[in-house]
């Protein structure tokens, strides 16, 4: 025969209730802390702080971008042309291997700044999430050298200078990305990604 239990006092109910929110928060804050701790063992390099860039000056569509709410941008700079159609190519790979995290793959783009102002090759017109964005020089260098991203020389796209800045929704810059293998990039953007966007 079952015995009835006592009903629980509101004390032995709060504690219940303060120990299963406690366990709830030690797993959160210890889930983050691994995260993170990945996160800072891996190839791409963190700002201290986020960096919001002065989108005013900057044409369209690339500001309206990088005030999207749902949008990680991985900004590269260059001439569009050889080099750079093989960083294309890199990064297809790169977002391919991403495929695993469907919620993470569909918020990733592309975009090349650059100033030749030619139109874009087949290679980058052909890919849906890639862009190509024409601006003047001296807008070019000034978002570059903010975000760390600037020449060496007049190289770019190449191993020289291939890193790239990751842009976070609602216009928050979060690391560099150096040129490394597809598999290591994608593990970066993952645990970046993860890291800092509730909504994956």
């Amino acid at each position: 025969m079952r015995r009835n239990r006592p009903p629980r006092t509101p004390l032995q109910r709060f504690a219940i209730i303060s120990v299963a929110l406690c366990t709830l928060l030690i797993g959160y804050y210890l889930g983050n802390r691994y995260q993170f701790s990945e996160l800072q063992n891996s190839a791409a390099i963190l700002y201290e702080q986020p960096i919001e860039i002065e989108t005013a000056e900057l044409p369209q569509p690339l500001s309206e971008h990088i005030e999207a709410e749902n949008q990680w941008i991985i900004l590269l700079a260059g001439k569009h042309g050889r080099s750079c159609d093989a960083l294309l190519d890199h990064y297809i790979e790169v977002v391919n291997r991403l495929a695993a995290w469907p919620q993470i793959q569909a918020r990733i783009s592309l975009t090349l700044i650059e100033t030749s102002g030619s139109a874009p090759g087949v290679a980058w017109s052909n890919v849906k999430w890639a862009h190509v964005q024409p601006m003047t020089e001296a807008q070019m260098l000034q978002l570059t050298g903010k975000l760390g991203i600037a020449p060496l020389g007049n190289r770019w796209c190449e191993d020289v200078q291939a890193t790239a800045a990751v842009i976070g929704p609602r216009n928050q810059t979060r690391a560099l990305l150096p040129l490394d293998n597809p598999a290591e990039i994608a593990e970066s953007l993952r645990l970046i990604i993860e890291a800092f966007d509730p909504d994956v």
